[in-house]
């Protein structure tokens, strides 16, 4: 079955574009049904990897939040009113006045609430396969005209034809440019995170030609390493570096030749909603790209589960309004891509680690040039929308990392080691805070001027060709300001704290650790006279 497609929705297989201006004449193209809705099994893979990611949000209950936000609103009202007594008795008022002052007060802040709980309750999506704590922060408020459209659509429970809004991608542009309210906390949050005079401490910048530069080691091996592995890895300091990815072919190329710190600072691109496949980029791992190569590949999401979906059902997710209207929408983080026995294999001959860092020091597991099967995931490719991102963490095994973007932009907050966790979020016990709702609850605390210095957050605004390196041991959150494409590895540095990453990864990663230790026996004695003496 096919359907003609409205002019003002071009969609190839492939690559999602919007036109302003209708098509050239000619013949009407035609487009699949299944290219445009979610089959039953598309919808029940989603389902099962948002179930697999966030668990506890199965348990939400949008009446109980709502009778939880009517409690603590009735209980700031009746602390409001008891005061209120207080100063009217302290007036010798009647208790008539006082009656009266409560009741109306009451009535008239229930009255507003329940308007705005009206208007900003996403839709339902009815097929059985939803879960609503996804949206529960809702930092998309819908606004009357959208609830006009679901009346005038039939969409609910007795809906046969339209048988989820969701479905709809032909109606993105109706969607979210035209009657999204302005007010929504995402508009909001997005223009002020995509603004570089919001940042009050940044990331140190350099430039790649000169940090690779080699230097002698002040010991007495006379080894050389690189100046940035001297003044950044050393130092344990986040860097933002330029130029990094010169001569890569993931690179998409942009029409600013520019690409660095400098681009995209006057932008005022704050299209909402925006889901532009290439990102103004040509070329590269533009994700229009990426769809077009790998369509039918299965991608993963996280290294705690095993839940996976094709991409192509991933660019319909996202695409479509219960990807826009999540909270935090899924995002892509595969550390599968560069397996030997992945499809996306080739990706690997695509970019290079540059040679700024140190060496990774869990290559010396690597015995006769054998795969890295054995070694704990370090590489990962990373794809979301805006609103998508990586919760508060700090990496594993005591490793440093890098990210380079190659379509989009991302915000960094980057905490000191020394930061209480849970002063940030990072509570023993409960699930990850996701990183858009981070922002929205945390981000104008640690900003402030009454937040300790010393634990003052490096903060990055990261735009296509830079690359962000993430010292060992700093607590840090990433949020997508935009459909992203990024890369990026963890490796352990000589330069870390070497006792604690031996202790870790035996601990940890025991088989890896016995072939580790092997390694360094073969190739770095030096290292293994350390281990000995945490041993004895």
């Amino acid at each position: 079955m096919s359907v003609p497609l409205p002019i003002y929705h071009q969609y190839t297989k492939h690559n999602y574009t919007t036109a302003k201006t209708p098509p050239p004449p000619g013949p009407a193209e035609k487009i699949h049904v299944h290219d445009l809705f979610l089959t039953p099994d598309e919808r029940f893979e989603i389902f099962q990897v948002k179930a697999a990611e966030r668990p506890h949000l199965l348990h939400y209950n949008p009446q109980q939040d709502d009778d939880d936000d009517d409690e603590d609103r009735q209980s700031h009202i009746n602390s409001q009113e008891k005061q209120k007594v207080s100063d009217i008795n302290n007036d010798n008022s009647t208790n008539t006045t006082i009656t009266t002052i409560t009741t109306s007060s009451c009535s008239s802040s229930n009255s507003s609430s329940n308007q705005e709980k009206d208007r900003m309750e996403p839709p339902p999506l009815i097929d059985g396969c939803d879960i609503p704590g996804w949206r529960k922060e809702r930092l998309i408020k819908l606004s009357q005209q959208q609830q006009r459209i679901l009346s005038v659509l039939n969409i609910g429970a007795s809906s046969t034809m339209f048988r989820r809004e969701s479905q709809w991608t032909v109606f993105y542009h109706l969607w979210m440019e035209k009657y999204c309210e302005e007010d929504s906390p995402w508009f909001g949050m997005k223009k002020l995170l995509l603004d570089r005079n919001t940042v009050k401490r940044h990331a140190q910048v350099v430039y790649y030609d000169d940090c690779k530069q080699m230097m002698k080691l002040h010991d007495q091996s006379s080894r050389y390493v690189t100046k940035f592995a001297m003044e950044y890895e050393q130092k344990n300091i986040p860097a933002v570096i330029l130029g990094a990815t010169c001569g890569w072919k993931s690179m998409p190329i942009y029409n600013n030749s520019n690409v660095g710190l400098e681009s995209f600072a006057a932008s005022n691109d704050f299209t909402r909603g925006s889901s532009s496949d290439s990102g103004g980029g040509e070329g590269g791992w533009t994700f229009a790209n990426l769809l077009s190569r790998f369509s039918n590949v299965n991608v993963r999401f996280s290294d705690t589960h095993g839940e996976m979906m094709a991409l192509e059902t991933y660019a319909k997710y996202i695409t479509n309004l219960e990807g826009l209207l999540d909270d935090s929408p899924l995002g892509i983080y595969d550390s599968e891509f560069g397996d030997e026995d992945s499809p996306t294999r080739e990706l690997l001959e695509e970019y290079g680690v540059p040679k700024c860092f140190s060496p990774d020091l869990f290559d010396l597991a690597k015995i006769d040039n054998e795969d890295d099967s054995n070694r704990p995931p370090f590489r990962w490719i990373l794809i979301g929308p805006e609103r998508s991102g990586t919760g508060m963490h700090i990496d594993p095994l005591w490793t440093n990392a890098w990210v380079t973007v190659l379509q989009g932009k991302k915000r960094w907050m980057l905490f000191p080691p020394e930061t209480p966790l849970r002063e940030i979020g990072m509570i023993h016990g409960q699930p990850q805070i996701n990183s858009a709702t981070w922002f929205k609850k945390y981000y104008e605390r640690v900003t402030s001027d009454d937040w300790p210095e010393e634990w003052r957050p490096v903060e990055v605004l990261q735009v296509p060709g830079e690359t962000v390196f993430v010292p060992n041991g700093w607590p840090h959150l990433v949020l997508n300001l935009e459909l992203t494409v990024a890369v990026t590895h963890n490796y352990a540095s000589e330069f870390g704290p070497f006792e604690r990453m031996w202790r870790e990864v035996q601990q940890d990663e025991p088989v890896f650790a016995n072939k580790w230790l092997a390694g360094m026996k073969e190739r770095r004695p030096d290292l293994v006279q350390i281990i000995n003496r945490i041993i004895r």
